[in-house]
């Protein structure tokens, strides 16, 4: 590896180092200089280097010219593309060109100021007009925040105008949507006989997640032991060139995106017989397709084996949950069916997180606080006598 030069570094006079560089000019002629700082030369001249190197990837030369939008771009792709997952990265980048962009974008990066930020952040909506979530607008905030403290230690701002935002206060959280057991026996019915029945069985039956169940292989199914591991995901994201362009998109098994998304979960009887009825169903249709049937150990498959596409399976659900005419909710409700069912049969909220695959017990005690009873004058009860003063009841006072 050649040496690198060191020529264009000076140390101050207060010790630290500063690594300078022309890097072409502007319209009027006047050259653009560029300073790097650094405790050590290397620190100093590293800075320097990245900065060249963004200028080849597009970078403009005259900071001051640069907008949000610009600078948004750069750092999706210089800094975002090989440090997160694909659905995560795609998640940005609808963000960024959704929501940001159109209000923030044509602004000057080095004039942005946080009373902009603070306006956008109170007033952001979805295109129908209502709010987003507490969480969309809080990931929102934190890739805005991201991409300015990415700007701040280039040099190309002083001064992060993010760091002063604060988050609106939402209207309370809506009540989750979820089915009545009567709702949710019209939707089975209505799924009798289909060789997708077990799926719906298992999200109602498990609270897994649909990326959760269509990862799932025979494998991590212990019918012993009645119980599955559930340890992975599968999402259909974009597939991009080494500069970010979109060149096509595929389905992608990943571990489950946090530790506690990695869990055991017990079956019960019903779910664990529905599974068993599966299998066999599912090799039958392994006879009849022979040499072209392909071998993923997939619980849910397509009907060669194959990985199933999301989309086809909500809407084989939007098709029969219509047909048993029941609320109009998204697939992700039976998830939240299948909590709300856990919290009306009285199970432990410790244990529901945990089978849920909630990072805490506070995203389960705060997403279903609706329906979670009022239990607080029978626990109280458990109080009595606790503190021995049965002598005093007929109200004499204590000294």
């Amino acid at each position: 590896m050649p040496k690198r030069k060191l020529s264009n570094v000076s140390q101050r006079k207060d010790g630290i180092f500063e690594a300078r560089q022309t890097f072409g000019y502007k319209s009027d002629g006047k050259p653009i200089r560029k300073s790097f700082y650094g405790k050590t030369a290397g620190e100093a001249l590293n800075k320097l280097e990245e900065y060249a190197r963004q200028v080849e990837n597009g970078l403009s030369l005259d900071s001051k010219s640069m907008t949000f939008a610009q600078w948004l771009e750069i750092w999706l792709r210089e800094y975002k593309l090989q440090n997160l997952r694909p659905h995560t990265y795609d998640t940005y980048e609808h963000f960024i060109q959704k929501r940001i962009v159109p209000v923030l974008g044509r602004f000057p990066l080095m004039k942005l100021r946080p009373d902009q930020l603070q306006t956008f952040i109170n007033n952001i909506r979805k295109d129908d007009g209502t709010t987003l979530s507490a969480s969309t607008v809080k990931q929102i905030k934190v890739i805005i925040s991201s991409a300015l403290q990415q700007a701040v230690k280039n040099g190309l701002i002083t001064r992060n105008p993010a760091d002063a935002l604060s988050l609106p206060k939402l209207n309370r959280k809506r009540k989750v949507g979820a089915y009545t057991k009567d709702e949710q026996i019209a939707l089975l019915n209505s799924l009798e006989n289909h060789r997708l029945y077990a799926l719906f069985v298992v999200a109602l039956g498990t609270g897994a997640r649909i990326g959760e169940i269509l990862a799932m292989s025979w494998k991590n199914i212990d019918f012993e032991a009645n119980e599955i591991d559930i340890t992975s995901t599968v999402s259909r994201t974009k597939d991009r060139s080494e500069t970010g362009e979109i060149i096509g998109s595929s389905r992608k098994v990943d571990d489950t995106k946090t530790d506690a998304g990695k869990r055991t979960v017990p079956l019960t009887q019903e779910v664990k017989a529905t599974l068993i009825a599966h299998r066999a169903q599912q090799d039958e249709e392994r006879a009849k397709a022979h040499s072209a049937w392909i071998d993923n150990d997939l619980v849910f498959c397509n009907q060669l084996g194959g990985h199933m596409e999301y989309r086809n399976v909500t809407r084989l659900y939007e098709n029969r949950r219509n047909a048993a005419s029941i609320p109009t909710l998204n697939f992700h409700c039976l998830r939240h069916t299948f909590a709300t069912n856990a919290i009306t049969a009285n199970m432990d909220y410790y244990y529901l997180s945990r089978i849920m695959g909630h990072t805490n017990i506070s995203i389960t005690l705060g997403t279903y606080a609706e329906y979670m009873p009022d239990k607080s004058r029978s626990e109280m009860k458990k109080m009595e006598g606790v503190l021995s003063i049965g002598e005093y009841s007929s109200g004499t006072a204590l000294a």
